[in-house]
């Protein structure tokens, strides 16, 4: 491989391919290659995502990259590129606890203009077939759950399809002079002084250093004259803690079940005057479960956000496996309390991947040690939302600007996502 690649990216997902998107917008001239050790682009945790947008967070700067992406795929596809995007609504179900988390969130969309709206219980348990009264259920006291007080639906969000925005990113990378290079395993970065000397030992901690490419499994080394850029989401903090750089972020399982909207589940897949589709919208529960309707398949997309009690860790490499037993004992006895038609009707199929989750669940984008090295990862379960945005502050970043203008006209410094000048505020809200 060539040493006069100017910018060299880890990770063909979602961030890795608006990053180069966003290169090659900002500067043309510039040579971009992106690797991977898929076969394809998209081929790691951005296609196993469960695909969804919402314009709702409880940190400003998270709402504002998410709104901004959000406007920026419409506008994808009000050119006619079909992105699958619905804006269905999400639709929180909220008991007293969910409802006093969605406080904060409700503030901050109020603040810059964003609809939302209060559903009352009767008008849900009409509209989606659900049971919202559940105190008086032995099993509800036995899992913890209580009666749903409102709905709070967000107009400004919905589902898309997450192969088809690789697709539009992958594209368009191709006819802007973006080389890739799959089945490219990243395995070890490479340090060199920024002026060598050629003794023996080097380099010494003394010398001012750089990261200047990376090792790939087959031997191979690839060279950056510019910047390395690891957007390699879970497996960041893998490649880059050997050479003592924090990506600040670590992988956690993630798991989703698909279930066919059969019996009185179809009356809730087919849900009316909640959306212009007449088809439900993005429902989460108490206990951070979520539905995603997959109106195409006649089928909910069920997983939950868990917590404490999951390692923080990859714990299958090439493929990691969604397991049964963790939605029948995990999500179905809280999930059936509220629509008793899932007793009915077990999974047909599953999958899993990995949240790059943050310490505040806020992505980390940021350049350590003035190394020639950038760091753009933590996600945290909303990279498809947020992709556009991410792109182009990590390009900007690398190309040395100060702060960068996303779609929405909103201007953002790019070291406001780093550790040294970072925003306040930790999301509350993650799915």
């Amino acid at each position: 491989m060539s040493d006069l690649i100017d910018y060299v990216i880890v990770g063909s997902g979602i961030v890795g391919l608006a990053t180069a998107y966003y290169l090659k917008r900002f500067s043309p001239e510039s040579s971009v290659l992106i690797i991977d050790k898929a076969p394809g682009p998209g081929g790691g945790d951005s296609g196993r995502s469960a695909a969804a947008f919402r314009a709702f967070f409880t940190n400003k700067v998270n709402l504002m990259l998410a709104n901004s992406s959000i406007e920026f795929y419409k506008s994808i596809q009000d050119r006619g590129f079909d992105l699958g995007m619905m804006f269905v609504g999400y639709l929180f179900l909220a008991d007293k606890r969910l409802f006093n988390l969605l406080e904060d969130g409700l503030r901050e969309a109020s603040r810059i203009g964003l609809e939302y709206k209060i559903l009352d219980p009767e008008f849900l348990a009409s509209s989606l077939n659900i049971r919202v009264k559940v105190e008086d259920l032995e099993e509800a006291s036995l899992v913890d759950v209580e009666d749903i007080e409102a709905g709070v639906l967000v107009p400004k969000a919905g589902i898309i399809a997450a192969d088809k925005l690789v697709e539009y990113y992958y594209r368009s990378d191709l006819s802007l002079g973006v080389n890739f290079s799959f089945n490219s395993e990243a395995v070890n970065l490479l340090v060199e002084p920024r002026k060598q000397l050629g003794i023996e030992g080097e380099p010494f901690p003394w010398q001012d250093l750089r990261v200047i490419g990376v090792k790939l499994a087959d031997g191979r080394e690839v060279r950056a004259s510019k910047k390395l850029i690891v957007a390699a989401g879970a497996w960041t903090w893998r490649i880059t803690t050997p050479i003592g750089v924090e990506s600040y972020s670590r992988p956690k399982k993630r798991q989703i079940f698909t279930v066919k909207a059969l019996g009185d589940l179809s009356k809730t897949l087919n849900a009316r005057n909640l959306n212009p589709y007449n088809i439900s919208p993005f429902i989460i529960l108490p206990k951070k479960i979520y539905m995603r309707p997959v109106p195409e398949e006649r089928a909910f997309w069920i997983g939950v956000s868990d917590e404490l009690g999951r390692p923080y860790e990859i714990v299958e490499e090439r493929e990691p496996k969604a397991d049964l037993d963790f939605y029948v004992k995990g999500i179905l006895p809280v999930a059936s309390i509220y629509f008793p038609e899932l007793q009915k009707h077990y999974p047909h199929a599953m999958w899993a991947g990995y949240y790059d989750l943050s310490f505040d669940k806020l992505p980390i984008i940021y350049e350590p040690y003035e190394s020639d090295l950038i760091i753009s990862c933590g996600t945290s379960g909303s990279g498809i939302m947020k992709a556009d945005a991410i792109g182009r502050i990590t390009a900007a970043l690398a190309l040395g600007f100060d702060e960068v203008e996303l779609y929405t006209g909103d201007t953002i410094r790019v070291d406001s996502l780093g550790v040294k000048n970072r925003v306040s505020g930790a999301e509350k809200l993650v799915l």
